[in-house]
């Protein structure tokens, strides 16, 4: 299972920095699930993925109860279909993983939709 945290605009900064400067100072680069870490933005929110140890740290928790954030749990899901060259064959066609992707973008339990292609 994968992990998140949702801070607003206001106090993204604020909460980005306290992470920061924790993870510098105590050697805790896997707080996030990928260096630099991948944030997404919805709307007024900031969208951050960690990881499960950080999660289990108490300095983490702390900063989070700091600003009354709490950790959500998350899946991935990706949208993988065949590339077309010539006479070759989608698995699902372009136009529909695009089509896919544009309806989930509108979900709002749906933070960030990716095509990726599979090359024969």
């Amino acid at each position: 299972m994968d992990y998140y945290i949702m801070a607003d605009k206001d106090n993204w900064s604020d909460i980005r920095s306290e992470l920061v400067t924790e993870m510098k100072e105590n050697n805790k680069k896997n707080w996030t699930l990928s260096i630099p870490a991948q944030v997404m933005k919805k709307e007024d929110y900031y969208i951050l993925p960690v990881s499960e140890q950080a999660v289990k740290d108490e300095k983490f928790l702390a900063i989070l109860d700091k600003y009354d954030i709490k950790v959500e749990k998350f899946t991935w899901c990706k949208i993988r279909f065949l590339y077309s060259d010539g006479p070759r064959t989608y698995w699902i066609p372009e136009e529909d993983a695009i089509k896919i992707k544009n309806e989930m973008e509108q979900n709002e339990n749906i933070f960030s939709v990716q095509l990726s292609y599979l090359f024969p």
